[in-house]
């Protein structure tokens, strides 16, 4: 006899599970295939939900996405006038180059025409210079 009630305890218990169970499936439906209505309103609410957080998400990505692109045309105008910049200098540096060699070409050539009247004279061309130069510079700071 206890055998039996065990088994019947049991079964009692198994209406009580299966109770439950249907409960839950009439949360978050059946996955064998039967939804009922309140689970599939909860699954459409679930889907309509995180629908709409990808959306901001989206949002928000085309958004960061535009600053972006604004950003990085920023920087490529900034880069372009650098650049143009960097050209300038690079033929103004040429063109100085230039003329110190043809003023050291010529230095050169009075130097070897010899006399040191000539040689005094650029000398103090060279103080002279570099004193006006001093000035002018204190003169600003």
């Amino acid at each position: 006899m206890k055998f039996g009630k065990q088994i019947l305890a049991r079964s009692n218990g198994m209406a009580t599970y299966r109770g439950s169970m249907s409960q839950r499936n009439d949360l978050f439906g059946n996955r064998a295939g039967g939804n009922s209505g309140a689970g599939v309103a909860y699954a459409e609410a679930t889907r309509n939900m995180m629908e709409e957080e990808n959306n901001r998400q989206t949002d928000l990505l085309g958004e960061r996405v535009s600053q972006l692109k604004e950003l990085s045309i920023q920087i490529n105008g900034v880069v372009n006038e650098d650049n143009k910049l960097l050209d300038g200098m690079g033929s103004t540096f040429g063109q100085t180059n230039q003329l110190m060699n043809k003023t050291l070409k010529n230095l050169q050539v009075m130097i070897d025409k010899g006399g040191s009247k000539h040689m005094c004279y650029l000398i103090l061309f060279v103080v002279a210079v570099f004193l006006v130069l001093y000035f002018m510079l204190m003169g600003r700071g």
